[in-house]
């Protein structure tokens, strides 16, 4: 590629905040945390975000002579096997986010057409049904080509990043113009309390910061990637941590703990969006209709590309012989049909299970955010381990951010507890809150239980393709 046709700095950094950065974020954990959660971002940005976001840089560094991603990264820290492992539970981890996406779409456009929300408790099970629903036409979508699509999820990404900034524009200046504070912010309220609930939703912070290793692919489409990458990995970072500890104050600006309490997971970031534009005198339906219409048809698009980019970037990263030949064959247009379908079916599996045992639809869209949340620490948790060694190795680019062993190796223990924290965290009330034995099993299976099957799968998946390569080898010699 051309120099002057590659990313320049701030097409880097808004290349990593657009897909990290998301509103209903801030949303889900204000309604969980309260005011906690203001401090809460600010030290998980700290502690957890930037120290991954600077391992990301310097392992990007290490590698812009090759294909980039978290395969190559993974690979130089721990081997091939690691570096499948780490892969592949990132794969896992999508499949566990499009159920995740599938589910909300339906909500986004009852918001769009009704400016509410139609769905409740009595017909909640219409969520995975339609979740499913959406998910074979995604797919068939995606099958026939997606390029069509990359415009209106760039334009509809602007859009929603702009009502963003507005929000938190407005917010600030009615407050400064006389609009009084809905919540009562103090330090006693912003000081966390360390108990279940807060560790059971501490993953959903962690969750929320996902996002910077997709730049790592794109390295060696940026200009002087050496110096551009590592900075626009750092500003990116900043951006997105200010944005969430921002955001976090003006939504208690706006809505108080108890009204986003009521609104739940499903509609707080409507509900606030509705309030704001009543206290500058706007009709608050039509504003929030506006605001979801274009977050549906954004979702829409975004995820019918987001549908096929994982496992592409899975199957061009991963070695010859490790998945079937069914999973990786193409059409005349380098589509992964095969590999789209079974991903879908098995997405649609994972959409329906909650049906099972569904109660309401606040309990349904809590655990398909813990699921979402605790399946994508597990990589990020192989990557801190990865890094260090990495490290330990004597192996860095010319970027290198920690300078000494010290340095290096407390972020990387910084980085691994957390996303062991993350992990655990996400089923623990779940489990705290079995009244017997044998509904807290249900549980951990419920929650811990498809991650780390379809991760044990996918080892099996790829040790016997592998055996099965080797003895074709054999035979061909002996022939």
């Amino acid at each position: 590629m051309e120099e002057n046709n590659k990313l320049g700095f701030w097409s880097l950094v808004m290349l990593i905040f657009v897909p990290t950065f998301g509103f209903t974020n801030i949303t889900n954990n204000a309604v969980y945390l309260g005011p906690a959660a203001i401090p809460s971002w600010f030290l998980i940005a700290l502690f957890y975000f930037l120290p991954m976001a600077i391992m990301f840089a310097e392992l990007a560094d290490a590698h812009t002579n090759e294909t980039g991603g978290i395969y190559t990264w993974i690979k130089s820290g721990l081997g091939n096997k690691w570096a499948f492992i780490g892969t592949w539970s990132y794969f896992i981890a999508n499949l566990f986010y499009l159920q995740f996406v599938f589910s909300r779409i339906p909500v986004f456009a009852s918001w769009a057409l009704f400016g509410e929300n139609r769905f409740n408790n009595s017909n909640t099970y219409m969520l995975p049904l339609i979740g499913i629903l959406m998910c074979i036409l995604l797919t068939w979508i995606a099958t026939k080509g997606v390029e069509k699509f990359s415009k209106i999820s760039d334009i509809g990404g602007k859009f929603t990043l702009g009502a963003t900034v507005l929000f938190i524009l407005f917010a600030i200046v009615g407050f400064f113009k006389g609009t009084p504070s809905a919540s009562e912010v103090t330090i006693e309220k912003m000081i966390p309390e360390f108990n279940v609930t807060y560790f059971a939703t501490f993953s959903w912070l962690l969750f929320a910061v996902a996002g910077a290793e997709v730049g790592g692919t794109y390295i060696d489409k940026v200009k002087n990637a050496k110096k551009t990458f590592p900075r626009g990995v750092i500003m990116a970072t900043i951006l997105i941590a200010a944005s969430y500890v921002i955001g976090s104050a003006t939504v208690f600006l706006v809505a108080s703990p108890e009204a986003l309490s009521d609104a739940g997971l499903k509609d707080a970031s409507f509900v606030v969006y509705k309030v704001l534009a009543q206290n500058w005198g706007l009709n608050g339906k039509i504003i929030v209709q506006i605001y979801a219409l274009i977050l549906t048809i954004t979702s829409i698009a975004a995820y019918t590309l987001w549908i096929e980019s994982p496992i592409k970037a899975m199957f061009s990263e991963v070695p010859e012989n490790i998945f079937p030949k069914l999973l990786t064959k193409t059409d005349e247009k380098g589509s992964l049909i095969n590999a789209l379908w079974i991903q879908a079916l098995v997405v649609i599996i994972l959409i329906a299970i909650p049906l099972l045992g569904l109660e309401s639809i606040d309990g349904f869209f809590k655990l398909i955010t813990d699921l979402s949340a605790l399946s994508l620490v597990l990589p990020y948790l192989i990557i801190g381990f990865a890094y260090m060694n990495f490290r330990l190795k004597g192996l860095e680019g010319e970027y290198t951010f920690f300078k000494t062993k010290t340095a290096y190796m407390t972020a990387s223990v910084i980085v691994i507890l957390f996303s062991l924290a993350g992990f655990f965290g996400a089923g623990l009330d779940y489990v705290i809150g079995a009244e017997t034995t044998g509904e807290a099993v249900k549980s951990i299976l419920m929650t811990y239980g498809g991650p780390l099957i379809l991760v044990i799968v996918g080892i099996i998946l790829k040790d016997f393709n592998l055996k099965r390569a080797a003895l074709a080898a054999q035979k061909n010699m002996k022939s």
